[in-house]
Parts: C-alpha cells; structure tokens; sequence
C-alpha cells in the first residue's frame, strides 16, 4: 500500500446529481442516477487519478471488479453521512477476492482474485467493511517516501520498523493496518512472491538495477503504475527510495 492523493473535484454526473434538487442526497440514489452512468463515471475517474491500482492490495483495477470505497464508512454515526458524496472521501479498490466470476471453474479463472478458501482471504474493502481502521488503513495519510511498509521475498508484508520510528508512526497501528485490510491474505502473498521470483532474474550489475527499478517504479506512458507496487519497491530497496524522492513525487501518489 502506498500514498494516495484523493480526488478533489467531483465527475459531471456527480455533479449533477449532488445539484439536482429532486434527487435524496443517498448513496443508493445516486447508484441509481441515469441508469448507473455517473457512479461508473466516478468510479473510471477514481481508478485513473489512483494510477490504474487499487488503493490497497495494488493490483489492477479491472471495470468490472472496481467497487467505490468509502474512507469513512457510510455507517459512521458522525461523519459517515456527510462524507456519502464527498470525493475526496472515495477510493477504487477491487472486489478483495469475493467475485467468484474468477474462480477455477469460470471462464477467467483468476486466482489473484478468487482462491479458496474465501473467508481466508478477502482483502482490502471487503475485508475492512464497516470498521474505521486506525489512520494508516487510509492510504491518503501515508507519507510519500519512506514506505512505512515492506513486502519479503517470500511475499509477506510487514511494518517497516525504521520507517515507521522516522514517520513517527506506531508499529501496532501498522500491523493494525496490515490485518484489518487482510493485506496479508495468502491470496496476495502468492502473487507478491511471484513477482518478486520475476525481478529476481534481473542481473545484480548497477546500471541494469537502476534501470530495473526505474521500468518498475515510474509510470507507464499510458501513465499507470506497474500492478504490486509496494512489491516492487520492496525488492529493489534502498534504490526504490532513492529514485521515488527524486522531484517530482506528485505521481507517488497521484
């Protein structure tokens, strides 16, 4: 999981329906609004200014798995209904392993997205639900550079202890974070640990790692990151942080 800057400026059909005054200002409304046109309007808007990666776990987002996160859950008895509409409280994320449409038997099996058992290993929105999570959950209050956390070799993810003391951030609210998103569900340690076997065939001289590291940090030119990021950045270490603080950073988390 890495910085995200949210999205401040709301779609044309959010717009209009946050305008129009025959419109209950709910969330159910506006799924309903114009057949569905502005939430799928919101949702493209919200996966293209999160670079094509969903806010948590990082993989792709996919049209027909992005689901539109609420930071602060509808729920919330304080905030929860004033937020409903409010940009730059809506992230994308994908499905957290629920779409059975990946599973074995179906036509796109995609373990990435579906492995049994599911209960094991829902992630991300689905796996956070209606909790709050300690600060960290929200991937806005994450710092740039250094990455507070840090994926192994064997695809486990984990609190980077050096980063978090120099962020001033409690390792038990990382580990916090890390559990309440299911980050660490074997579904997605299975594809961290391929990616990382992937970039491990790199050859160790210098130049070819820097060059590695850049094809894998920067973005595309269709201007979407590499799926796995935090993998990514994990496996060419102290590189990674070296390249991402370079200025400019706004594409970190934009």
């Amino acid at each position: 999981m890495k910085r995200l800057v949210p999205l401040t400026g709301a779609p044309s059909g959010l717009s209009r329906f946050r305008t129009d005054a025959t419109q209950e200002q709910t969330w159910q409304a506006f799924s309903d609004f114009e057949r569905g046109a502005p939430k799928r309007e919101l949702a493209e808007a919200l996966s293209l200014r999160q670079r094509g990666l969903c806010c948590y776990c990082e993989i792709v987002l996919r049209p027909d798995e992005t689901q539109i996160e609420h930071v602060v859950p509808r729920s919330n008895p304080k905030d929860g209904f004033a937020l409903t509409l409010e940009p730059s409280n809506l992230l994308a994320c994908c499905k957290g392993g629920t779409d059975r449409n990946f599973a074995d038997d179906t036509r796109q099996p995609d373990p990435a997205r579906y492995l049994p058992p599911v209960p094991e290993n829902v992630s991300c929105g689905q796996a956070k639900d209606n909790q709050q999570g300690p600060p960290l959950s929200d991937p806005r209050n994450l710092p740039a550079v250094p990455s507070l956390f840090v994926v192994r070799q064997h695809g486990g993810i984990e609190p980077d202890p050096e980063a978090c003391t120099a962020a001033g951030v409690s390792i038990d609210d990382a580990n916090e974070t890390i559990r309440i998103l299911g980050l660490d569900a074997q579904r997605l340690r299975n594809q961290r640990t391929k990616i990382w076997a992937e970039l491990a065939k790199f050859p160790t001289e210098a130049s070819i790692l820097v060059a590695a590291a850049e094809q894998n940090l920067r973005p595309q030119a269709t201007g979407a990151l590499m799926p796995w990021f935090t993998t990514r950045r994990s496996f060419f270490g102290p590189l990674s942080e070296t390249l991402l603080a370079r200025a400019p950073q706004n594409w970190i988390g934009a």
